[in-house]
């Protein structure tokens, strides 16, 4: 298992089948799911997620999109994951899951900020595209406190997208 990035307190890894058990366990959540575009996500959704992700070679490859694993190192739990949809060579969008259990103690904003430095050292990243749910405060105080600024409300949708600039 290698780490893509090392924080201080969590690590991020190419997802692994044996993780679709636990990937399920926190996105069926009532509560997580609310701010997602699933109502259910099933062992079966998410083994079939994962080996979609395993036949990824590289992390920048426009038009792919692909999950990671947040990893708490202090017991190697998954506690989340990311979403990467890599539009091109200059940008790419993000998402980001976490178990609900593991909300406001600092780690989504630690592992995007993580992310989004190592995206735009590694492959020269431009810019970052986040989308969310207008009523996800939550959410939209972790992208502000990392200085993504607010460019469009979707009506349709009902979310808001946000940009930062590498």
């Amino acid at each position: 298992m290698e780490k893509i990035l090392e924080t201080s307190r969590l690590y991020l890894r190419r997802l692994e089948v044996t993780d679709a058990m636990r990937m399920s366990e926190y996105r069926q959540k009532k509560e997580v799911a609310y701010y997602q575009s699933w109502k259910k996500y099933s062992v079966k959704d998410a083994t079939k997620r994962i080996q979609q992700c395993l036949k990824l070679t590289d992390l920048n490859l426009p038009k792919t999109n692909y999950h990671l694993a947040i990893i708490l190192k202090e017991n190697d739990q998954m506690i989340g994951d990311l979403f990467v949809d890599v539009a091109n060579e200059k940008f790419f969008v993000l998402g980001y899951t976490i178990d609900s259990i593991y909300w406001s103690q600092g780690y989504g904003s630690e592992i995007v900020e993580a992310f989004c430095v190592f995206m735009k050292e590694q492959y020269h990243f431009q810019r970052v595209i986040c989308y969310v749910y207008k009523d996800n405060q939550r959410s939209k105080h972790l992208l502000k406190k990392l200085d993504f600024q607010k460019f469009e409300e979707s009506f349709f949708y009902h979310d808001e997208g946000y940009v930062k600039y590498l």
